[in-house]
């Protein structure tokens, strides 16, 4: 295995979705010159990224921990909606 050099860009975070895409075209990249079984490594990253911000938004929709069937919005079928703070 090659050794791998490289400088740090930047280390503002980054989002979820944003994480599994830059994964994902890495991984496909032909310039990257990765073996397959790196590319495959690197594609379950981000698919593990993408699935994890699937879970997040089925969590965050379903506050009362009903969000295990991520295919459903929440257990009742209805989307809940965010509580706006009323202007005084």
């Amino acid at each position: 295995m090659r050794a791998v050099r490289g400088t740090v860009v930047t280390s503002n975070p980054v989002a979820l979705p944003k994480a599994a895409l830059v994964f994902s075209r890495f991984a496909a990249s032909e310039a990257s010159g990765m073996p397959a079984d790196t590319s495959a490594l690197v594609l379950c990253a981000a698919e593990a990224a993408a699935e994890l911000y699937a879970f997040r938004r089925a969590a965050r929709a379903c506050p009362g921990g009903e969000a295990e069937n991520t295919s459903a919005p929440c257990g009742d079928g209805k989307r809940r909606e965010k509580k706006r703070k009323k202007a005084e």
